[in-house]
């Protein structure tokens, strides 16, 4: 089933006033979503998939507080939203003419789940993206959970 980018908003937002809260690791575990830690090289900063029907997300093993928050948010979204269904890595060289729509779901997901309660002004759109080592074309996510 495939999810408009309105549908991806409204699915994190559900999740985290289901739970009270917007962490994604806290929300994982209360859904039922393994989260492992492993060396995934330079490139990949994680995935998810299933195993037995059990959602899970790795996620690598070099990644900051920031950026394991964002991708786990992310592959989060793809658990919700596509299960049962493959997904790309989320990589250091995402590019963005690379996102088909399942990644800009999740995006959207991620996006929502992170910086949905926060108001981030225009001007720092790139400066939050580099905190969390997001690409800065991801600015975009910033106008549509607005």
């Amino acid at each position: 089933m495939g999810y408009s980018e309105s549908e991806a908003l409204a699915a994190a937002e559900h999740m985290s006033n289901r739970y009270g809260t917007n962490d994604p690791f806290k929300l994982a575990k209360r859904d039922g979503v393994s989260i492992r830690r492993r060396d995934l090289g330079n490139n990949i900063l994680g995935y998810s998939m299933q195993i037995s029907r059990i959602p899970m997300i790795v996620l690598s093993l070099s990644l900051n507080d920031y950026q394991a928050t964002a991708v786990c948010a992310h592959e989060l979204g793809h658990c919700k939203m596509h299960r049962g269904l493959d997904t790309n890595f989320f990589s250091r060289v995402g590019a963005e003419p690379m996102v088909g729509d399942n990644e800009y779901q999740a995006n959207c997901f991620m996006f929502e789940l992170v910086f949905g309660n926060q108001e981030v002004s225009p001007m720092n759109y790139n400066t939050v993206l580099d905190q969390y080592e997001l690409p800065h074309w991801m600015w975009r996510y910033f106008e549509v959970i607005r």
